[in-house]
Formats: C-alpha cells, sequence, structure tokens
C-alpha cells in the first residue's frame, strides 16, 4: 500500500512539473479545435487514446502515443502524452491490472515521454 500511495505521488509530480514547466497547464482537457475552428491532429490523437483507454487498451494506447509523439515532436503532443498519464493515474488499481497496466508503467511512461523531449531540445540547442 505504502508502494503505491508513493508511486502515485511520484506520478502526479512529474505530471505536475511537465505541466507547469512546459506550458503553464490548467485543468482543461486537450482542444480538439484551434482559433479558427481547424482541426488540431493533436486533439483528435487524445480523443483516440481516450477511446481506447475506454476499451480498456492501455498497452495499444500508450504504444499509439509513442509513433505519434515520436513523429509530431511538437509541444502540443507532449500535452497528449502528459494529459493521457495523468488519466491513467486517476484509475483504480484493479483497473490497471484488467488493462495489465501498472503505475509503474504510467511513472516509467512519463519519465520515457520527458526524456524524449528533453533529448531533443538537446539536440536543437546544439544545433543552434
Amino acid at each position: 500500500m505504502a508502494a503505491n500511495d508513493y508511486l502515485m505521488r511520484q506520478i502526479e509530480d512529474m505530471a505536475r512539473f511537465l505541466g507547469k514547466v512546459l506550458f503553464v497547464k490548467t485543468e482543461e482537457t486537450i482542444p480538439l479545435f484551434d482559433e479558427q475552428d481547424n482541426v488540431l491532429e493533436s486533439g483528435l490523437l487524445y480523443k483516440r487514446l481516450c477511446a481506447m483507454l475506454e476499451e480498456g487498451d492501455a498497452n495499444s494506447a500508450e504504444n499509439l502515443l509513442f509513433d505519434e509523439v515520436e513523429a509530431h515532436p511538437d509541444p502540443a503532443y507532449l500535452q497528449v502524452a502528459v494529459q493521457f498519464y495523468a488519466d491513467l493515474q486517476h484509475w483504480t488499481d484493479a483497473a490497471l491490472e484488467a488493462a495489465d497496466f501498472s503505475r509503474q508503467e504510467v511513472l516509467n511512461g512519463l519519465a520515457a515521454v520527458k526524456a524524449l523531449y528533453e533529448k531533443r531540445a538537446g539536440g536543437q540547442k546544439a544545433k543552434e
């Protein structure tokens, strides 16, 4: 039980950190449309991920997320990744287990996304 509490705090802290540092996160969801009412690809991805999570397919959703984040390294996709893991963090232990997922995988996924973007940011600075 104490290990789960620790993991939950780690996940919440990392999601909060990424959200605040990278895009001054508010509590609203990922936008589907921009200011000109154009559909945002990142918003569509988030809707697909949510649908997959509703079906209990967290592993396939995570795989799709990483495919898209690697293909689109812009901050909008990072925001989707952070929100995806924040959504998973709110699942019960039983729901995570039923989806063959764990709190440790949530934490590891967040860390992997963070490392991917940090690597890209470091690579861009080196080019400049």
